[in-house]
């Protein structure tokens, strides 16, 4: 980033950055509860990312087009989905995708690892917590996408406010977390819950998620130069 950026550039980065926001919000609420009703209807017709890459376009599209459906039916039917891929409530020999760090990154796949201690500790730093309402670990795939999106919004504020150094410090601590946290376990979760979804909504969440984290690393990198 330069030294003193010009106003078009400090506006373009704002955007990015509350751009990023938004999408990390709605991924964190995706992976945090069931689909609902109102929900449904905001992300099938308010819900908007704007991105070159096909993949991505891709995968929202088909998200947004399932969630056009919001009968009582089709959501009890993506519930059902959701408590077999994300917590195992199906037949024992169905493939799984535990939300959890420390599953993927820890020898002996157990919860509340290593992982889990970093989590907290790259929280801790932020002067940020998991909400106490939500029950599960901090290292929770909602929780660490939920912290991306309040370094994006502190990113966009500072921005907005003219303190460019903390902005630059922000994305720095946004690429870190990224690569350190969310892409050391991103690939084989989205993989496990693609084979457990099947097909659907979540197929294309995990598949969208996938490619967003890994796409925003990239552009992060060209940011900070």
């Amino acid at each position: 980033m330069e030294a003193t950026m010009p106003a078009s550039l400090v506006e373009n980065l704002r955007e990015f950055a509350e751009s990023r926001g938004n999408v990390y919000g709605f991924l964190s609420r995706c992976y945090e509860v069931e689909i609902d009703a109102a929900f449904a209807e905001q992300v099938a017709e308010r819900f908007s990312f704007s991105s070159d890459d096909p993949r991505l376009a891709a995968s929202l599209d088909a998200m947004k087009r399932d969630l056009a459906d919001q009968s009582e039916e089709h959501l009890e039917q993506l519930a059902v989905v959701f408590d077999r891929v994300f917590f195992g409530m199906g037949p024992r020999t169905a493939q799984k995708a535990f939300p959890y760090e420390s599953v993927y990154t820890s020898s002996e796949g157990l919860l509340m690892q290593e992982a889990y201690s970093k989590a907290v500790s790259a929280y801790r730093q932020e002067r940020l917590a998991k909400n106490p309402s939500f029950p599960e670990p901090e290292d929770h795939l909602a929780v660490e996408l939920a912290f991306m999106q309040s370094l994006c919004e502190r990113t966009a504020s500072a921005l907005s406010m003219g303190d460019e150094s903390e902005a630059e410090r922000l994305f720095a601590e946004q690429r870190a977390f990224i690569d350190e946290h969310l892409l050391t376990w991103i690939e084989r979760f989205a993989s496990d819950a693609k084979v457990s979804a099947e097909s659907g909504f979540y197929w294309h969440l995990a598949a969208f998620t996938e490619e967003f984290l890994k796409a925003d690393s990239e552009a992060l990198a060209e940011v900070l130069g």
